[in-house]
């Protein structure tokens, strides 16, 4: 395959940086993946992947990549690992939980990160993935941020820079390297607003923009990050008309000459409510193109986008400059990690059942007790029963079910799994379970997921666990989402931050009920106030 774009028409050089949507779950198809093998051939540079079979998919992509005159680019977003978006690949805990298992003072927990870092970076290669998005820059300084929150390292800004670097570092710098991005910039961290729904907008000064937002960033770029990712919200301080990922003063003033930034930089999703909302799919392109935007990403109808930049060519609404700017840094970046690389399947399975341990060692690590009256009780030494409820807001069955059935082994244990819709249907029960107690453990599932509006629990689940708390006789609330959850229920005997639904936190948690670990994170975030 060749890397060279001198080759190219303006038209196909400017495809080159349009990266589509991939389901993953659907590559076996045949009429799905003949409509891929068609962008794939009208030239687009890569795509973004969704979902899938870890195995399924690491067969798939190389069929693509075989068919491809120029190599493609495959990205996902996979912050906590290959097995975020793939069955059967590791899922590691999220960034606000390794924040809370690591100190970057003390080095406590490093080498796991370390390690970490490496077997996301194998997966990914693995499964023909060479950039993963990732890592997330933002400072999660507004607590009722609905589509940070977890994602987020800290709210504290050089906490976020010195992982930020770590990640950085530790995914193009691994034994089999990954593109690393950071987003998004200029920081999404401190709006109340999803952009998957609606454009923020951010009413902050320029001055604590520039120190608290922005730093992680620069330092990212210090550390040689290779892509950025610009945000869909408006920062009126720095441009009162554009959001950042349409911006030239965002994307040119303050990413590439300020930050000193020169590698590539790709738009947030093209479909997202934030911009298509407010602007055509046309609008979109001319300025993201004008902006500085050098990857175009998730249009909503590729084909049908791709006609929009023909369009735009035809009629001048963007210059042979502002497509030429593109090319070397994307051939550039294809050039280091579009290389056809061997892993062998016995070798990767070995690496997989590796993974597991360090993702289950970190989970370990993160688990943070926030309050505590007196020492944690251990389940066998509990006289009497105890009442596990589980309340789930998100309408997942499997939430919590490692927990459930760890627990389940215990005699005296009860388990009680109560969802929004059958909360009144339960309520009664619920209440139940709890009075009749000697310790209840309220395990909190609730996610941080693109629409939903709020990282936190829903008012009536609060109300419900809120009631648990006051009349149960001993209460341990644990949060297997966001920390700010546990805020209301500070009249709680035990609080506990878990940060991440994933089984390797559910297991950790299950050993620290038991005392078979200690409780070693240290909250990454403030809760109180």
């Amino acid at each position: 395959m060749s890397f060279d774009f001198k080759g190219l028409t303006v038209q196909k050089m400017l495809f080159q940086r349009v990266i589509p949507r991939l389901e993953g779950g659907r590559l076996g198809e045949k009429d799905y993946f003949n409509d891929i093998l068609r962008l794939v051939k009208a030239g687009v540079g890569g795509f973004i992947l969704f979902g899938g079979d870890f195995w399924e998919v690491r067969q798939a992509l190389p069929r693509l990549q075989a068919k491809a005159d120029i190599p493609l680019l495959f990205m996902s977003d996979m912050e906590k690992g290959a097995g975020q978006q793939l069955k059967g690949a590791t899922v590691f805990p999220c960034q606000m939980a390794v924040a809370a298992a690591t100190d970057l003072v003390s080095g406590e927990g490093l080498t796991v990160l370390a390690a970490m870092l490496d077997g996301m970076a194998y997966e990914a290669r693995a499964a023909g993935v060479q950039a993963i998005l990732t890592p997330v820059l933002d400072v999660n300084s507004n607590p009722l941020n609905p589509i940070i929150s977890t994602r987020a390292f800290s709210d504290e800004p050089q906490v976020v820079s010195g992982l930020g670097e770590r990640y950085v570092k530790g995914l193009q710098g691994s034994s089999v390297p990954v593109m690393a991005c950071g987003k998004h910039f200029p920081g999404h961290g401190d709006s109340q607003t999803d952009s998957h729904t609606a454009l923020p907008v951010l009413d902050k000064d320029r001055e604590s923009l520039e120190e608290e937002d922005m730093l992680p960033f620069r330092r990212a770029v210090m550390a040689g990050v290779e892509m950025i990712m610009t945000a869909h919200l408006k920062a009126v301080e720095l441009d009162p008309e554009y959001p950042a990922s349409l911006s030239q003063t965002v994307v040119r003033r303050y990413l590439r000459n300020r930050a000193g930034f020169e590698g590539l930089v790709l738009t947030d999703a093209l479909n997202m409510g934030a911009l298509a909302e407010n602007y055509s799919p046309r609008e979109a392109a001319r300025l993201a193109i004008k902006a500085g935007a050098d990857i175009l990403l998730h249009p909503a109808e590729p084909l049908e986008f791709m006609n929009v930049l023909e369009e735009l060519i035809k009629g001048k609404g963007v210059t042979k400059e502002e497509i030429f700017w593109s090319s070397s840094r994307l051939a550039k970046a294809k050039m280091r990690y579009c290389q056809a690389l061997r892993l062998p399947d016995r070798q990767l399975a070995q690496r997989l059942e590796e993974n597991q341990a360090v993702a289950e060692e970190m989970s370990s690590r993160a688990l943070t007790l926030v309050k505590a009256a007196g020492a944690f009780p251990k389940l066998r030494e509990v006289k009497g029963n105890i009442a596990h409820i589980v309340l789930e807001d998100d309408g997942d069955p499997k939430a919590g079910r490692a927990l459930r059935s760890a627990l389940a082994r215990q005699k005296n244990v009860k388990n009680l799994f109560v969802t929004k819709p059958k909360l009144e249907e339960l309520r009664l029960e619920a209440m139940k379970y709890s009075r009749d107690a000697a310790l209840t453990i309220i395990s909190i599932f609730s996610k941080v997921s693109a629409g939903k509006g709020s990282s936190l629990l829903s008012p009536e689940l609060v109300e419900l666990g809120r009631q648990i708390v006051n009349k149960g006789r001993s209460c341990a609330v644990v949060s297997f989402g966001s920390p700010y959850i546990l805020k209301s229920f500070s009249e709680a005997s035990y609080l506990v931050a878990a940060y991440d639904p994933g089984q390797p936190m559910q297991s950790a948690a299950y050993r620290a009920f038991l005392g078979e670990i200690v409780f070693m994170g240290e909250l990454p975030v403030r809760i109180t106030g």
